[in-house]
């Protein structure tokens, strides 16, 4: 646990920085990762762009450090696996295997996604009601969009996540992974629902650090998206 308090220390203070060089139209906040807005006309990352949320998640991102902490926590409570033990020992390697597990996902579902040609990011919803978004926030954490901007099936997310989910019984003690790999894929993509909410609804300035904004700043919605 206390390795990773000055780790998520450092990711407040670089997710600062970084916020203000992501590529448009993509928009860096400091806890829910990157999102394209719904103002923003859409179009497919760039292979920097690409590094740079799969960074940004890994290390930059508050949100990494407290999806660990929290099923740290669940575990020790649980005493999950016994062979860790209890105590702060106990509780630093939970949190470091939780930590390395979630990494691994999002490498494995991030890499399969960029050579498939798929979407990373969270698309907000150009709807404007709250249930509609709710359901747009649910729906996307499954589906995706591909080169053409097309609504896909998500599947190097659910694949890279359960896969890797299975392959972390192999480092932790007395796992198996027809029951424990796929409870990590579970809880990973709980916390993927729960970060599709917050991208959905959290307001952008509330987790982005001030900066001037220009007319470049912004793109214009095409005839077709503003008449939705």
């Amino acid at each position: 646990m206390f390795i990773l308090i000055p780790l998520f220390l450092l990711a407040i203070s670089l997710c600062a920085q970084d916020s203000a060089n992501i590529t448009k139209p993509s928009q860096a906040d400091l806890l829910v990762g990157t999102r394209v807005p719904r103002n923003l006309t859409w179009s497919a990352p760039t292979k920097e762009e690409r590094w740079r949320v799969l960074w940004r998640g890994l290390a930059l991102s508050p949100g990494a450090y407290i999806r660990s902490t929290f099923t740290a926590t669940s575990h020790h409570l649980e005493n999950k696996p016994e062979d860790f033990g209890q105590g702060w020992g106990a509780y630093t390697k939970r949190n470091l295997n939780s930590f390395a597990t979630f990494s691994l996902q999002d490498v494995a579902s991030e890499g399969v996604a960029a050579a498939a040609g798929y979407e990373i990011r969270y698309i907000q919803c150009k709807c404007t009601k709250v249930l509609p978004r709710i359901k747009h926030a649910l729906w996307f954490n499954l589906v995706t969009y591909n080169r053409e901007g097309k609504t896909v099936l998500n599947w190097p997310n659910i694949v890279g996540t359960y896969s890797v989910g299975m392959l972390s019984t192999t480092y932790t003690p007395n796992q198996k992974w027809s029951a424990q790999g796929i409870q990590m894929g579970n809880s990973a993509m709980a916390f993927g629902f729960v970060s599709s909410l917050l991208q959905e609804f959290a307001p952008s300035k509330l987790f982005r650090f001030k900066k001037k904004k220009s007319s470049k700043d912004m793109t214009p919605l095409s005839p077709a998206e503003a008449s939705n």
